[in-house]
Parts: structure tokens; C-alpha cells; sequence
């Protein structure tokens, strides 16, 4: 929108707020058009990837089949030589099968006695001669001693130890014995597998249950589980059991340019709505835009400076506020900024920062700085990965020469009120912390390079526990430079400051404090000061927990 034209200005009465009737119409009736348009796409897309994805469940459903059908032959025939060359055969032959066999097998001969089974022949390491097998197991086998095919164990412990057994009876096995055979899994996690394996545009996880049960999860080609998104789930016939596979793409299995066509679609449609009403309009405001061109220039650094400086929310057990102090009336943008969100869980993200520069230029990459570290923060990582990847991007695209910034996490408060602080430290100056027995120290760890410059080593982070009452003070560094002093005699005043002013019943009241005692005469940088207390609130164990479980879900 544009600004109506000062008063002694020439056309001062026309006002240029909003379309007129006919271009607002047809814009109107264009985007409906192409919402209709996008809702279609989107719906026949969706369709096609979802048939795509039953198809390829299918696939690897028909694959763990026939590789399930082959160790039930294997035990089949392993079977048949115990029942025909006796044990010593036995033995050889499922030695031979272990070789070829991936990770770690046993096989074995067992036969009842009493409510558990005896080991009479084994190869591997698992199961030895004379060895009584009880438990799930067990249980497995007399299942097969009953049964005519093959009979599989939930799966057996956890963690690195955790094992997987397939028994098999019947008339391919010495008279009242079962053929066994036991892989040990260890713990669960992604193979690593070229991009162009088979199925490798999949993410898949299979159970030995009837429906998701992360303790009996055989096997996972992913770390994000539970499967996320659309999933195909398929019931797999493992002998006389059935289990569970789940299958899932992370990525359009249409392909990019037919999952993108919805937005490629709304793109084109508001682009042509959006030029059909400027064309409409372009005669009614040619002359309006011409006069009211030099105030809506005049208005733009106004503009830009307001939308920058956020105004922050007030959040639940925080009193939090902020200071913005330009170094001169000449210069109303530049790039400090400071930022305070809430993350969801009662978990809170904490910004300082400041861009080198001091003109517009350095104010845009300062707005393109903020909204890229807000949004890796809001994807839940640690304060160090989020800095790292902030880093990467001012070098990739270069954004900006350097940046320095303090990004700290403030974590959901425990039953006495106290929450765990959390943050990464890229060249800025250290936030001071100041705890309600009167100690006011800097929190120094989690310092790295500037962004910008040369840093090969890894971003590092610090952590600290908050008792309620504690104020966390972030600042840039026009608070704390003067002519003539030293930076850290400045820092060490500022230290002394705050702990002059324990018991101040405010967050504002401390922001007050501090720049009461700085002389603004003497700035020559822009201040940035945020200020957060944790108020002394006790948190409902209930509510704690639940806070809890939706922080650690991001």
C-alpha cells in the first residue's frame, strides 16, 4: 500500500490506499480461478504419488517375501540333512550357511526336555551342544513343533543385543526336533547405502508385530521414526506369523517438477491476477503514484527501521524486555538486532547480534540474517548446529561481510522454576548473567569465530542451569565502548552495575538502569540490550511433563 500524499502536495486529494472497484473485481474473481486450479493439481498429484507409493510397498514387500520364503528353505534343507546324514552332517552344512549368510547366524538342532528345549547340534556362536533354550524362544519352537511351516521369535533383547530366531519343524526335521536359526541385529539404525540401491528413494521399517511396535522393529532403512507423512502400511506373511511393513518416500515419487506443479500453478495464476488488475489500475494511479512518489521514498527508511526493530511477546514464566539506542539522530537503521521467540514446549530462543556496517544495506542483510536464524531455530536444533548452518549461509550467499551473534536456548523450568540455558557464542560479546544470591559472572564457553571470517573449527556451546530470579542481560557492543577505556574495564562496569541492582522488580527497570549510566552522548555504535528474568513461578509437575515431551519432540 502506498501512503496518501502530504497535504500541500499537488493532487493531495486523491488517495492511492486501495484499488479501484473493476481492478479490484477482476483480481478478486482471478484469484478464486487459480486457487480452483491449484486445489485440482494438488488433489491429482497427491492421487498419483499415492499410487506410486502402494506400488512400491508392493515392490518391497514382494522382495522381503522371497527372502523370507529362502531361510525358511534354508532351515528346510538344513532340516532334511539332520534327518538323513545325522548331526555331524548337520553341523558342516550349517557351517557352510553361516559363511554365506549376512552378520552373525547360528543354526541349530534342538529337541524338547521338560518345559524348555536342548541344543543337540549348533553352529555359531550363540547356541552350543547341551545348551537348555527357554523363554520366547522356546515358545517359538514348540509353536513349530505343531506347526507345518516356519515360526518366528519376537524380537529377542534390546539395544546391541538384540536377536531375531526363525524355527521350522515338521516332516523335514528328525522326528521331534526343530531346526532353529538366530541372527543377532544389534542395536537399530539406517544402513548406509549408496543413492542408487535399490528402493533407496524409500524409507522403510519393518516389525515382527501387527501394527508399529518400536521393540519389535527388525529392521529400518531410516532414523526418523515413526515413519512421517503418507505411509503405506502392508501385512508380510513370515510363516505362520505376520508382521508389519511400513513404507514411506521422504520425496515426491512423481518427481520434482510434478510435485512442484500445484505452486508452480499458483505462482503463474497470482502473477497473471496480480498483472491484469496492474494493468486496470496503471491508468487510474499513473498520475497519484507520480505525486505521492518522492513521500513513499521518504517513508521507506521509516518503514524499514520499525519492521526491523522486533517488538517482543510477553511469554509465560519470562519478564522480558528490550532497548534500541541508534548511535546518532542522523542514522535510524544499521545491523544490530536482538530477537526473543517462543520455541513450543515452554522452550524460549534468545537473540544478540550485529551486522558490520551502518547504513541501509547493512540493515537488509541484518533482516536476511534474523529470518534465516529464526527459521533453523524453529526446526529444533542445538544453539551450536543453528550458528553453524547461519554461518554457512552468510558464506554461501554471501549475505554480508561478518556477523556476530550470541543464539541461546532457554529450556522449559523444572518444579522449583529454575530452566537450563542453553547457547552458542559467534564473536559476540558474552552474556552476563546475574543469579539471585547476588552472582554475576559472563558466560564465556560456547565461543567461536566470527561469521565471515576463516573458522574450521567446529561451533561450540555452552550450557548453564538458571535458578528462578536470575536475569540473563545480551548486549552489542555500543553499550559497552567508550573513548579511551578499555573494552574490558567497560564490560567489568556493566558487570558491577548489575549486580548493584539485585531485587529490581523488572526487566524494563534494569534495561532503565543501564543506559541511565551510560553517557548516549559518547555512542558511537548502536545499542542493543535484551533483558530476561525468570520469574520464580513453580511449574505443575503435569505440565512440566508435558512441556517436556513437546520440547524433545522438536
Amino acid at each position: 500500500m502506498i501512503s496518501p500524499a502530504p497535504a500541500h502536495a499537488p493532487g493531495a486529494h486523491r488517495r492511492l490506499t486501495r484499488l479501484h472497484r473493476a481492478p479490484a473485481g477482476a483480481l478478486a474473481v482471478l484469484l478464486l480461478l487459480s486457487v480452483g486450479v491449484v486445489l485440482m493439481t494438488r488433489a491429482v498429484v497427491s492421487d498419483q504419488d499415492g499410487r506410486l507409493l502402494k506400488e512400491r510397498a508392493t515392490e518391497v514387500s514382494l522382495v522381503l517375501g522371497t527372502a523370507i520364503s529362502a531361510d525358511e528353505a534354508t532351515l528346510a534343507g538344513l532340516g532334511r540333512v539332520a534327518r538323513d546324514g545325522g548331526t555331524a552332517l548337520f553341523t558342516k552344512e550349517a557351517a557352510d550357511d553361516a559363511a554365506a549368510g549376512p552378520g552373525d547366524l547360528t543354526f541349530a538342532l534342538l529337541r524338547p526336555q521338560g518345559g524348555a528345549f536342548v541344543v543337540v547340534a549348533a553352529e555359531g556362536h550363540a547356541l552350543s551342544p547341551g545348551q537348555r533354550v527357554s523363554g520366547a524362544a522356546a515358545s517359538a519352537m514348540r509353536a513349530a513343533l505343531r506347526a507345518s511351516a516356519m515360526v518366528a521369535t519376537p524380537v529377542l533383547g534390546s539395544g546391541a543385543h538384540r536377536r531375531l530366531g526363525f524355527a521350522l519343524g515338521g516332516p523335514a526335521v528328525p522326528s521331534g526336533m526343530v531346526v532353529y536359526r538366530q541372527s543377532d541385529m544389534g542395536p537399530v539404525k539406517a544402513p548406509r547405502q549408496a543413492g542408487t540401491a535399490p528402493f533407496h528413494e524409500l524409507d522403510v521399517a519393518l516389525y515382527d508385530a501387527r501394527r508399529p511396535d518400536p521393540a519389535q522393529l527388525v529392521v529400518t532403512t531410516t532414523r526418523e521414526l515413526p515413519l512421517r507423512g503418507p505411509v503405506q502400511y502392508l501385512p508380510l506373511a513370515v510363516g505362520t506369523s505376520r508382521w508389519l511393513l511400513g513404507v514411506t518416500s521422504p520425496r515426491p515419487l512423481v518427481g520434482t517438477v510434478a510435485a512442484w506443479s500445484p505452486w508452480a500453478a499458483l505462482g503463474v495464476g497470482i502473477f497473471g491476477s496480480v498483472l491484469v488488475a496492474a494493468v486496470l489500475e496503471q491508468a487510474v494511479r499513473r498520475r497519484d503514484a507520480a505525486l505521492a512518489l518522492y513521500q513513499s521514498e521518504h517513508r521507506v527508511a521509516e518503514t524499514l527501521q520499525r519492521k526491523l526493530l522486533p517488538s517482543l511477546s510477553a511469554l509465560p514464566g519470562l519478564d522480558i524486555a528490550s532497548r534500541y539506542v541508534a548511535a546518532s539522530d542522523g542514522q535510524q537503521v544499521g545491523g544490530d538486532w536482538f530477537d526473543v521467540f517462543d520455541l513450543g514446549g515452554g522452550t524460549t530462543g534468545v537473540v544478540i547480534g550485529d551486522v558490520m556496517g551502518h547504513d541501509v544495506e547493512a540493515a537488509a542483510a541484518m533482516a536476511q540474517v534474523r529470518a534465516a536464524l529464526r527459521a533453523y531455530a524453529w526446526e529444533g536444533a542445538e544453539p551450536a548446529p543453528v550458528v553453524e548452518r547461519l554461518a554457512l549461509l552468510v558464506d554461501a550467499f554471501s549475505v554480508t561481510g561478518l556477523v556476530t551473534v550470541v543464539y541461546g536456548v532457554l529450556g522449559p523450568p523444572d518444579e522449583n522454576g529454575a530452566r537450563w540455558f542453553r547457547w552458542a557464542n559467534a564473536g559476540h560479546l558474552p552474556p552476563i548473567a546475574c543469579l539471585p544470591d547476588r552472582q554475576v559472572h559472563e558466560l564465556r564457553d560456547g565461543s567461536s569465530g566470527v561469521i565471515g571470517a576463516p573458522a574450521p573449527e567446529r561451533r561450540a556451546q555452552g550450557e548453564e542451569l538458571l535458578p528462578a530470579g536470575s536475569l540473563l542481560v545480551l548486549y552489542t557492543d555500543g553499550l559497552v565502548e567508550r573513548p579511551g577505556a578499555a573494552l574490558t574495564d567497560s564490560i567489568e562496569g556493566l558487570r558491577v552495575s548489575l549486580q548493584h541492582q539485585h531485587g529490581v522488580t523488572s526487566a524494563d527497570d534494569v534495561c532503565d538502569a543501564i543506559l541511565q549510566e551510560r553517557p548516549l552522548d559518547q555512542t558511537r555504535d548502536d545499542i542493543a540490550i535484551v533483558v530476561v528474568r525468570l520469574l520464580a513461578e513453580k511449574v505443575p509437575a503435569a505440565s512440566r511433563a508435558g512441556g517436556t515431551a513437546r520440547a524433545s519432540a522438536r
